[in-house]
């Protein structure tokens, strides 16, 4: 499912899916947990909520107890190919795990007596390293101002002269970007940083007020009550964390009234998280929809009035073939234009010499005498002349070549891909949702992207290769999956006696504190640079921005498994798999036996993370591109073009808006096991809004807009993590109570959820309605591009013209 075209699956399908799924989550669990018997004693209640704890830990509780049924032991011995097979991959795994816990593997470390210190001084360590990069930040913002802002947001102020003068302008430009951020309108956004960037920034804000609304219950009550309840029941000293957190209470020593008020509080909290989630999630997702219908109200054409249509059957590859289908269909008048995509592999070169040549040609007719040329090297200007007469004569050439090609229909050149322009939106909606054939894989129709944004050769490719690429992504992920642990362990290998060395015990606690965390983070950090090699040479892509939206998916459900659920893993992924397709109901007990006992390491991560914000507004690499061509005699604004934009692979909106995800999803498992994550979270999106809200409006070059799409996925990945605090809390309460009811009342909690999601997925987003469709049709819009290859140029005649008219078709 992971490789599942986006555009393929509908709101109504994913509608569908997702109570589908809830619904096999429900019956799953339900038919895995066991119920104690009312024979049970219910003295028998001594448990303890540890790390990592083995059911055995827990006397009285419920636990199930793995068996194999004697028949699945037959099946097994049955299809000795199979079971060879899945042993020696489960071989290979070990063998790359070296014996160790998934874990272990990656630095994820258990909670300990001195984790309290080691956040304390892991925090101290953060500030002061925050402090010296905003300080770098102001003075790399005075020095040079264009890197920091657009042009067209620069203002012309008059320079401060002398040690006065710039102390005067470092101290006005300390905190005025955040004043700008705080003050600047929605609309403003949207003009500068386009509805991505508006809607990255509420996540922010939603993830600001979500661990706000929390903490009102969760740290203000249940946090005061574990603090209450372990000094209550133990006399040894505890640390902060360990005394305001879930893990280590021992129910057995608690009166029946602490028990019974321990254990309804987190179901109340539970039930509290989820309906305020579902709630300010509901409210997010209407004030998107105003933005986007507005969005889509305001889309030039014609882009507005345009189809993209796959999956072309051979008699319609050609231009006239694919517009005389269309005229037949709803009328001669109604269609603009029509464009198969050709494949112009010799063409699309012979361009891109061109457009070289003629870069190299301007930038030495217009550098001045005497002047070092930006790119190092003198050329001979003649030549160059020359050289793109030559090459322009080719590529008319080429062009005729193809353009014949086309009208003869020669499927050497005729890709199954091409582009319908209607006169009008309604036309084109009306165009979109009908089955077009029998067979429903032909004439596949959606939304195309920006015309500057699209992948012709992509769009180029036959179904064969896109087939081909897909696979070959599938082997590579999981190539990635199975080594990216052990590349983990081998680097920590290394580290780790250096730690345990150290003598003086804060610097120790510092290295514990933020060397783990950096290692993991640091690692993460390039699984965005691998996914995006993935995509761009096995993935068919239509557009540069869906890069970005793939992307987002499967580094998001990489961070989920190896940062989050990665402690979970004991043993390898098949024995994880093998339990739990034996007892699916087992997944409450593996996460409540695991997750619990890492949470403190999870505090440390988010206080990390908030450093890195404050780090990610030096703009570094930008910084050092644009000093490099300043140093070249480029001008400010020359070389802030060369300088830009950031890098794609990991300050991308789909790298971003899954970091910030996983954060959100981190905080929200482990709310009620350890309240002081949500302050810690608080902070990070509060921080965060300031700093990636400069980077976005003021700062980063406005890139191809989706229209939002991130912000969906970011949403659903969030009920995600709603609902994997659900299993944890029941797995929990089903360990610790010796009462079934409050396991029961936690577990309906998924019911909550799941009506949340489907009031959510009701939301259509996707179009606009059809009534505003028909308003915007009376509107003028100007015309904003056109969908054909560059290398193709315009025909020579017969093109019909649509710059002029309105969007219905009328002059």
């Amino acid at each position: 499912a992971i490789f599942v075209d986006n555009n393929l699956v509908s709101g109504c399908q994913w509608h569908g899916m997702m109570a589908r799924i809830v619904l096999a989550v429900v019956i799953l669990v339900a038919a895995g947990i066991r119920l104690e018997g009312e024979d049970s004693a219910p003295s028998n209640s001594l448990v303890e909520v540890e790390g990592v704890v083995h059911p055995e830990a827990f006397l009285g509780a419920h636990v199930v107890e793995p068996t194999k049924p004697a028949n699945l032991t037959k099946t097994n011995v049955t299809k000795p190919g199979n079971n060879d097979s899945l042993k020696s991959v489960e071989n290979l795994l070990v063998g790359a795990m070296g014996n160790k816990s998934a874990s272990g593997l990656v630095g994820v470390s258990q909670n300990s007596d001195h984790d309290f210190e080691t956040m304390r001084t892991a925090a101290s360590f953060n500030v002061l390293s925050s402090l010296v990069a905003f300080t770098a930040f102001v003075l790399c913002r005075h020095f040079c101002p264009a890197v920091y802002c657009k042009p067209e947001l620069m203002t012309s102020e008059t320079a401060d002269t002398g040690i006065l003068g710039t102390l005067f302008s470092l101290s006005r430009r300390l905190f005025d970007w955040a004043s700008s951020v705080h003050s600047m309108e929605d609309e403003d956004v949207l003009k500068h940083a386009g509805l991505d960037g508006l809607m990255f920034l509420e996540f922010m804000s939603l993830g600001r007020h979500l661990a706000m609304v929390w903490s009102v219950v969760i740290v203000g009550v249940l946090g005061p009550l574990h603090y209450f309840l372990h000094r209550s029941t133990s006399t040894d000293p505890a640390q902060f964390l360990s005394m305001t957190s879930y893990n280590g209470l021992i129910l057995a020593h608690l009166p029946r009234s602490q028990q019974l008020l321990l254990t309804w509080g987190h179901v109340v909290a539970v039930w509290y998280l989820v309906v305020s989630s579902c709630w300010l999630i509901y409210l997010a997702q209407l004030r998107f929809l105003v933005h986007r219908f507005n969005w889509l109200k305001h889309i030039p054409p014609p882009r507005a009035t345009t189809l993209l249509v796959e999956n072309l059957p051979k008699e319609c590859r050609s231009d006239d073939a694919l517009r005389v289908y269309f005229a037949r269909l709803f009328g001669p008048q109604s269609i603009v234009q029509a464009y198969v995509v050709r494949r112009t592999e010799r063409l699309r070169k012979l361009f891109t010499d061109v457009e070289t040549t003629a870069s190299r040609l301007h930038l030495e007719e217009v550098r001045q005498p005497g002047r070092e040329c930006p790119c190092g090297s003198e050329v001979d200007k003649g030549l160059l002349r020359s050289t793109l007469v030559d090459l322009k004569a080719e590529v008319s050439k080429e062009q005729k070549k193809v353009e014949e090609a086309v009208q003869q229909m020669d499927l050497k050149v005729c890709s199954s891909a091409g582009f319908v322009t209607f006169t009008s939106r309604r036309m084109c909606m009306l165009a979109l949702s009908p089955q077009y054939r029998a067979d429903a894989s032909q004439f596949t129709t959606t939304m195309p992207p920006d015309p500057e944004d699209v992948i012709y050769q992509d769009l180029a490719k036959d179904p064969e290769v896109r087939a081909g690429g897909v696979l070959t992504a599938g082997a590579l992920l999981l190539l990635i999956f199975i080594i990216w642990a052990p590349m983990i362990a081998t680097f920590l290998d290394k580290v780790e006696p250096f730690i345990v060395s150290v003598q003086n015990p804060q610097a120790r606690h510092l290295l514990q504190g933020v060397m783990r965390t950096g290692v993991l983070k640091m690692f993460m950090s390039c699984l965005p640079t691998l996914f995006m090699a993935i995509i761009h040479n096995f993935l068919t892509l239509k557009a540069g921005a869906w890069a970005q939206l793939k992307l987002q998916d499967w580094f998001f459900a990489f961070q989920l498994v190896f940062i989050l659920l990665v402690t979970t893993i004991m043993g390898t992924v098949l024995n994880v798999l093998e339990k739990l397709l034996a007892h699916p109901g087992e997944v409450v007990y593996i996460l409540a036996d695991a997750l619990p006992g890492f949470s403190n390491f999870y505090i440390n991560y988010i206080l990390l993370s908030c450093f890195l914000q404050v780090f990610d507004l030096l703009r570094t690499m930008n910084l050092a591109k644009y000093l490099f061509w300043r140093g070249r005699n480029a001008d400010p604004d020359e070389a802030r073009d060369l300088s830009e934009p950031e890098d794609q692979d990991s300050d991308g909106m789909g790298s971003r808006m899954a970091k910030v995800a996983i954060h959100l999803v981190v905080c929200t498992v482990f709310a009620s096991c350890c309240p002081v994550i949500l302050l810690v979270a608080w902070l990070y999106f509060a921080l965060g809004r300031y700093t990636y809200g400069f980077l976005v409006i003021f700062a980063e070059t406005k890139k191809p807009d989706m229209g939002g799409a991130f912000w969906v996925k970011s949403l659903r990945h969030l009920f995600l993590g709603v609902l994997i605090y659900i299993l944890l809390m029941v797995g929990l309460l089903s360990r610790t109570s010796p009462d079934r009811e409050p396991m029961l009342c936690a577990f309906a909690s998924i019911l909550a959820l799941g009506f949340g999601y489907l009031r959510f997925s009701s939301l259509s987003w996707e179009a606009l309605p059809f009534e505003a469709v028909a308003e915007v049709d009376l509107q003028h819009r100007e015309v904003s591009g056109e969908y054909r290859q560059p290398e193709c140029g315009r025909p020579r005649e017969g093109r019909r013209e649509s710059v002029g008219k309105k969007s219905d078709g009328t002059h």
